[in-house]
């Protein structure tokens, strides 16, 4: 089931109309949230062509001073670090073709109190739940994340209702293009 909605968003995602302007307002939606506002730091990633554009979330938080932080898969068994940037130079390819920090040049985050994470997925329910690569890479990590998370997604990419098992762990808030939804409810 699972492959089958995974082979559904991929095919999606190619034919996304006003993309580039559709993951700027949600950039931006991100960007002027509270989330964003307390957090000490901004645990994001560098999108794929095909994800919601992260690059002027990181860009903008660089310029605020805020600490930013991109995920490096440290094994092929799904597990991933975070690393600080200081600028898009510190961004290099990757595990699977994902722009990754430079471990050499950067240095890893080990303490992520008062973070917000910005979760990819290919789609999200409005329970928070996400459908990703498959891989586990962020399941693992919000296994232990007691901060805050937020998913990005285009509304169209709102399921109704994922399939999930015990590994899958829901994101606190999704954040589109026209709202900010409250999946822990509250």
């Amino acid at each position: 089931m699972k492959n089958e909605l995974r082979t559904k968003y991929k095919e999606l995602r190619k034919t996304v109309e006003n993309k580039e302007k559709k993951d700027y307002i949600i950039n931006c939606a991100v960007l002027n949230s509270d989330l964003y506002a307390k957090a000490e730091q901004i645990l994001c990633y560098a999108s794929l062509p095909n994800e919601i554009c992260t690059d002027f979330i990181i860009g903008t938080a660089l310029k605020h001073g805020k600490k930013i932080a991109l995920p490096r898969c440290s094994d092929f068994n799904g597990n991933m670090d975070f690393y600080y940037i200081s600028s898009f130079d510190d961004i290099k390819s990757g595990a699977f073709g994902i722009k990754e920090p430079d471990k050499n040049a950067c240095k890893r985050v080990y303490d992520f109190n008062n973070s917000l994470c910005v979760v990819p997925a290919l789609c999200f329910d409005s329970n928070g739940v996400r459908l990703g690569y498959g891989k586990g890479y962020y399941d693992r990590f919000l296994k232990k994340f007691t901060s805050v998370s937020a998913g990005l997604c285009y509304n169209d990419f709102i399921a109704e209702n994922l399939p999930q098992n015990e590994f899958d762990i829901p994101v606190d808030y999704i954040i589109t293009e026209t709202e900010i939804i409250n999946c822990k409810g509250g």
